[in-house]
């Protein structure tokens, strides 16, 4: 996953975190925590889902 639009404000340090949490089969929380300062107008986030491959290993 990846940010594809982070629009903040201008007049303090954009801080933030964003991660992966409750992967299952079926869905999964894309979860974006932010300091209390840094202002956010808007977010966009893109994700892509591979799934099983035959060779472990791999």
């Amino acid at each position: 996953m990846g940010l594809t639009t982070w629009d903040m404000g201008n007049h303090s340090n954009a801080r933030g975190d964003i991660r992966a949490e409750n992967v299952t089969e079926t869905g999964i929380d894309l979860v974006i925590r932010i300091c209390s300062d840094t202002r956010i107008v808007r977010v966009s986030v893109s994700w892509l889902a591979i799934g099983c491959v035959a060779d472990p290993d791999q």
